[in-house]
């Protein structure tokens, strides 16, 4: 007899064996772990047992503040697929979640689990550009396989007297000052809470799961960094940024280069560069200039008759007024860490 189970995502992980728990950085422990030390959210895993096996599951918040009711596949995650051995338990897991939050809407974040598309409960919602490069090949034909822009651009990087190297902790808070500016100043946004980015260098910087690397103009001044996360075969692309005023070091190629040659070393197998919104035509243009391939991460839900979306005034109010030029760069740091809690 197979029946669905429930448990909070820490004793799942300490009491079940849940199949290719790793095979993305997104359901594995280790984020999970820095999600919820960051944020405070609560996680759970859903499941279905037979034969004292776990057959399928799925990995997801519950978020209830005072702007919505919401499950979620799952908060802070480019994506988040199930494991699901047969497409009939989507259903049931959908019934599950309907009997015990039958006023909460449902979120999901798909990446390549065809199974919950064909469910009729699901309406498609939007969708982005995913991104992810085969490294499998030899350094030389990787480097072919680029544009001649992209080639060109770390050519002009490598001439210009930039340096690059994998930085240590005392670097984060120059990556992050920088991260800080860009996310406020080019795009009006809050940036990620500093003990986001604290946490997962103890998670998976300090383990060696990953690395920060950085680029240092002639005068030794950081310029641009980027945080890569290791999760079994990849190499993730996870968090870039850079100073504006020094874009003609082309520093953001020269990093991606870094990086491939960085995890052909340590025998990873592909990139897995994230996801871009279709309106971020030069950050895909970027990508697609890597010889990275594409395709969409779709976003689907449910809604309950009578659910009361929130259009979120208070926060696009808050984040207006907080990212402005005149406020002090403190204040919009401060920002973060009472905002993005309510960003899940």
């Amino acid at each position: 007899m197979r029946i669905v189970k429930t448990l909070p995502f820490r004793e799942a992980v300490r009491t079940l064996k849940l199949p290719h728990l790793h095979r993305n950085l997104f359901s594995s422990p280790e984020w999970l772990e820095v999600v919820d030390k960051t944020y405070g959210i609560k996680l759970f895993v859903k499941y279905i047992e037979h034969g004292q096996q776990v057959e399928s599951y799925i990995v997801y918040s519950v978020v209830n503040n005072f702007l919505e009711k919401k499950i979620c596949m799952c908060s802070f995650c480019d994506y988040c697929d199930g494991y699901i051995s047969q497409k009939e338990d989507w259903q049931i897991f959908f019934e599950a979640w309907r009997r015990e939050y039958p006023d909460y809407r449902i979120a999901i974040r798909n990446l390549r689990d065809p199974f919950v598309r064909e469910n009729p409960n699901f309406m498609f919602l939007s969708k982005e550009k995913f991104h992810l490069l085969d490294i499998r090949k030899d350094i030389n034909a990787l480097w072919k396989r680029t544009h001649d822009s992209f080639q060109h651009a770390v050519g002009q990087a490598q001439k210009s007297g930039a340096t690059v190297r994998i930085c240590a902790k005392n670097d984060l808070k120059r990556f992050y000052s920088l991260h800080l500016k860009l996310r406020k100043n080019k795009y009006r946004l809050f940036p990620q809470p500093y003990k986001f980015f604290d946490q997962i260098w103890e998670t998976f910087l300090r383990q060696d799961k990953g690395f920060l690397l950085g680029v240092f103009n002639p005068a030794g001044d950081f310029i641009a960094g980027t945080i890569y996360l290791i999760c079994a075969n990849t190499l993730y692309y996870k968090f870039n940024t850079s100073d504006i005023g020094a874009l003609k070091f082309r520093p953001n190629n020269l990093l991606f280069w870094e990086g491939i040659k960085i995890a052909k070393e340590r025998r990873l197998e592909y990139i897995d560069m994230g996801s871009s919104g279709y309106d971020q035509a030069g950050l895909i243009l970027f990508k697609n200039h890597t010889g990275a391939q594409s395709q969409d991460i779709t976003h689907w839900g449910f809604a309950p008759p009578d659910y009361k979306f929130s259009r979120k005034i208070i926060l696009k109010t808050f984040t207006s007024v907080c990212t402005a030029p005149w406020v002090p760069n403190f204040l919009t740091r401060l920002g973060s860490h009472v905002i993005y809690p309510y960003l899940a």
